[in-house]
């Protein structure tokens, strides 16, 4: 009994690695915006994958190794930043929203709610909205009395108007892997 929970405690941990690994690596994949500190980046669709894949508990302690492993300062954060300064910058908002992701995603899939494609592309969604309001707020309460922002329009723009067209893309993308692959298992 207890050998067997060993096992699945270091299982546990070294599927963790892999997905804080994952996330970095599309933390990687990043494009730099010339209107915004924000960049776009394949995080999201990351996040996704975790909910995915991992029991709700494994999920949110993953997200939080990531941040965690990131704020020490190792290069996990988009442009291989670390350190707690990302955290307080004007990302930090959008990496707290990734618990809210992660757990509404999870949480969605456990209730069985990833059943058909537009569902999943909804949850998806859903999910993405949860990071922008964490990440507009936290811009909002960081950037708005230094006069980055001076109405609600302004703020969108900076905060989450461009990332729509590729977070709908993963939210398709995302959609379309978990119809095929519960196709596949199917028969």
């Amino acid at each position: 009994m207890v050998k067997e929970l060993s096992v699945f405690k270091a299982k546990s941990i070294l599927t963790s690695l892999g997905f804080v690994i994952l996330l970095a690596l599309l933390s990687q994949v990043k494009v730099p915006l010339p209107f915004t500190p924000v960049p776009l980046t394949l995080q999201t669709l990351g996040l996704l994958f975790i909910a995915y894949y991992l029991p709700l508990p494994l999920a949110l302690g993953t997200v939080a190794l990531y941040l965690m492993l990131g704020a020490i300062g190792l290069p996990l954060f988009s442009g291989g930043k670390g350190g707690l300064l990302i955290l307080s910058g004007p990302t930090g908002g959008y990496l707290i929203g990734f618990f809210f992701m992660v757990y509404f995603v999870s949480f969605a899939k456990e209730r069985g709610l990833l059943n058909n494609p537009a569902s999943t592309f909804f949850v998806a969604l859903l999910g993405h909205l949860l990071v922008y309001f964490f990440g507009t707020l936290w811009f909002l309460a960081g950037y708005s009395q230094q006069g980055f922002v001076n109405n609600l329009k302004e703020l969108l723009i900076l905060t989450v108007i461009p990332f729509v067209p590729s977070d709908l893309m993963k939210c398709a993308l995302f959609s379309v892997f978990v119809f095929t692959e519960k196709k596949l298992k199917r028969g």
